[in-house]
C-alpha cells in the first residue's frame, strides 16, 4: 500500500552549516597546497654542472685579464685604493725626483722667438764668442758641427739632437721589452756624439721630464764623455708610469731649436689632431727641424692611418714602424 508524502511537513534547514563546511574545506586544502608548492624547489632539482656568471674583460696592451661578476666589488675597492695609493706600475717611483716647473717654463717657451745660440733655449740672450766654453754646455755655433747619428735604423743629421721618448705604462708590456730597447737604443745613438754637438732628452707620459743637470739650466748640452755619461746613467734609472701626452713633449724639443728630432712612442691614443700637427709643423719650420717618427706596436705591420706616419712627412722626416715580438733582438744586440 503506498503511502503519500505530505509537502505540507517542513524540511530541516542545513544550507548554512554546509557552507560554512564547504569554505572550511576549501581553505584547509588551499593552504596545503600552497604549503607543499613552497617547499618544491625550483629547477630540474639536479646539481649545476658549472656555475654561471658574468664577467668584465680588460684590455692589456699584450693579454686580456678577466675578472668575475663576484670580484667587481674588490675589483673596485682596488681601484678606489690606486687613486689614492697608485700601483708601482702606474705611479711614479717613490725617489722620483721633483718636476721641473714645465708650466713656466713653457710659458716662457711660447712668449719667446726662436732659440739663439747660448743655453739652447729660445730667450736667453745671445752671447758672443765663447761665453760657455769649458763647462760642457751650449757650445756656440762656431763650435759645433754637424755629425750624423741613428736610431732604429734612421739616419738623422745636424748639430744639436733632441730626443723624445715616450715613458708612459704601456712600454712596461711584453715583459718591458719596449722600455729596453728606447732606452738601449738611445745609449747606442747618444754614444755617436761629440763635443761639437748638442743633444737634449725629454721622456713623457702625461707630462715631458728633460734631462736637466745639476745646479744647470734647462738647455740643450754638450755631447762630450762626461755629459755622455751622466746621461747614459739618467737613461738607465727611467721607469714607464702614468698616461700619455704627445703634443707638449713635441713643443718644448722643438723650442729648444733642434737640427733632429727623433720622436718614440706605442700610443696610437690619444693621437695628435689635425690643428696639432698644424701646429708641430709650424713650430718645425721656424727652427729648421727635421722630426723622425718611430712606432712601436704589436701588429706584424704597421698601421696605414697612424698619425705618426704623417707627423714625420709633415716634417721631412722618416717613420719606421718596429713589430714588438722582434725587440728582444733588437736590444740584445745593442747592450
Amino acid at each position: 500500500m503506498s503511502q503519500e508524502v505530505d509537502s505540507d511537513l517542513p524540511l530541516p534547514d542545513r544550507t548554512t552549516p554546509a557552507m560554512l563546511m564547504s569554505l572550511l574545506m576549501h581553505v584547509i586544502i588551499l593552504t596545503t597546497a600552497g604549503l607543499i608548492w613552497a617547499r618544491v624547489p625550483a629547477g630540474t632539482g639536479q646539481p649545476a654542472d658549472r656555475p654561471i656568471g658574468i664577467a668584465m674583460v680588460h684590455r692589456m696592451p699584450d693579454r686580456d685579464h678577466y675578472v668575475e661578476a663576484s670580484q667587481t666589488t674588490a675589483v673596485q675597492a682596488e681601484q678606489a685604493a690606486a687613486e689614492s695609493t697608485p700601483s708601482a706600475a702606474a705611479a711614479p717611483p717613490a725617489d722620483l725626483s721633483p718636476p721641473v716647473d714645465l708650466a713656466g717654463v713653457l710659458e716662457a717657451m711660447e712668449s719667446t722667438p726662436s732659440p739663439v745660440s747660448g743655453t739652447g733655449l729660445a730667450g736667453e740672450t745671445q752671447l758672443g764668442g765663447d761665453a760657455f766654453e769649458g763647462d760642457g754646455t751650449g757650445s756656440t755655433s762656431g763650435n759645433s758641427e754637424e755629425a750624423t747619428t741613428t736610431l732604429f735604423g734612421i739616419s738623422g743629421s745636424g748639430s744639436r739632437f733632441v730626443y723624445v721618448f715616450d715613458r708612459s705604462d704601456s712600454m712596461n708590456g711584453f715583459g718591458g721589452r719596449p722600455l729596453r730597447a728606447a732606452k738601449s737604443e738611445m745609449i747606442r745613438s747618444l754614444r755617436s756624439l761629440t763635443e761639437r754637438q748638442q743633444f737634449q732628452l725629454i721622456f713623457y707620459n702625461d707630462k715631458p721630464s728633460p734631462f736637466k743637470l745639476s745646479g744647470l739650466p734647462l738647455q740643450m748640452i754638450s755631447g762630450e764623455e762626461s755629459y755622455r755619461q751622466l746621461a747614459e746613467n739618467h737613461i738607465r734609472s727611467i721607469q714607464a708610469f702614468g698616461g700619455t701626452e704627445h703634443e707638449t713633449a713635441l713643443k718644448m724639443a722643438l723650442r729648444m731649436g733642434p737640427d733632429v728630432v727623433f720622436f718614440l712612442t706605442d700610443a696610437r691614443i690619444p693621437r695628435l689632431s689635425a690643428s696639432e700637427l698644424r701646429d708641430i709643423k709650424n713650430l718645425a719650420d721656424s727652427v729648421g727641424a727635421t722630426i723622425h717618427a718611430i712606432e712601436f706596436g704589436p701588429d706584424p705591420a704597421a698601421p696605414a692611418d697612424s698619425f705618426l706616419r704623417i707627423l714625420a712627412a709633415q716634417n721631412l722626416g722618416e717613420y719606421r714602424y718596429i713589430n714588438v715580438q722582434t725587440l728582444a733582438q733588437i736590444s740584445a744586440g745593442n747592450e
